[in-house]
């Protein structure tokens, strides 16, 4: 086996040591804890579904608010995350997830889909996520949902109706597992008030 020559073996080295230099000053990657939104408690309503069908398009959201970090207010106008924890999805996508299944274990309408499905749809369902976020600034730590919610006729392109829902969740725990739960029971209410709010205005576009 020929030899390296003598001038090419420090390089050899060198490059060797730089190597393994390089793979020891390597952070280790942080390890992340994801977690689902608790999953919605919906009774089926009494009455027949209503026969149309409706989209619930993915909410609108400003760039923090489409993330899956888990957002935290802690004072002012602040925002900061959960360290080593995030949503399944980016916050739009798991209300989205999350109100189709509420509004499909109701039995409002007959078909529920989404804007990623393009089936049709005699109304669409869109909506603003303003804030989707744990509180600590004036008042008690607390889970906040502020949704801004659309009934819309796809071919006029007229809003029927509009309502801003504003939940805030107390928390006695600021730990990641207790604040997931405080999610989940905003996000409850977020669905009972929605889904009340818009059986009135369904049986009222229905009647027209």
């Amino acid at each position: 086996m020929s030899r390296l020559p003598r001038w090419l073996a420090p390089l050899t080295l060198a490059t060797g040591l730089l190597s393994l230099s390089a793979c020891s000053i390597l952070p280790e990657a942080e390890p992340i804890n994801v977690y689902q939104l608790p999953s919605a408690q919906i009774e089926p309503l009494t009455r027949p579904a209503l026969p149309l069908a409706l989209r619930i398009n993915t909410p609108s959201a400003g760039f923090a608010q489409s993330s899956p970090r888990m957002l935290v207010n802690p004072e002012g106008n602040q925002l900061s995350t959960y360290k080593g924890s995030r949503w399944s999805d980016p916050a739009p996508a798991l209300m989205r997830e999350y109100l189709v299944r509420a509004f499909n274990d109701a039995g409002l309408m007959a078909d529920v889909n989404t804007d990623e499905q393009a089936l049709h749809a005699d109304l669409h369902l869109g909506s603003e996520l303003r804030r989707f976020q744990v509180v600590y600034p004036d008042g008690p730590i607390r889970v906040v949902i502020d949704f801004k919610a659309r009934l819309v006729d796809p071919v006029s392109r007229r809003t029927l109706a509009s309502h801003i829902f504003l939940i805030e969740q107390p928390l006695d725990d600021p730990q990641v597992t207790a604040v997931v739960e405080g999610f989940g029971q905003a996000a409850q209410q977020l669905a009972d008030q929605l889904l009340a709010w818009s059986t009135e205005q369904l049986h009222h576009y229905q009647n027209q």
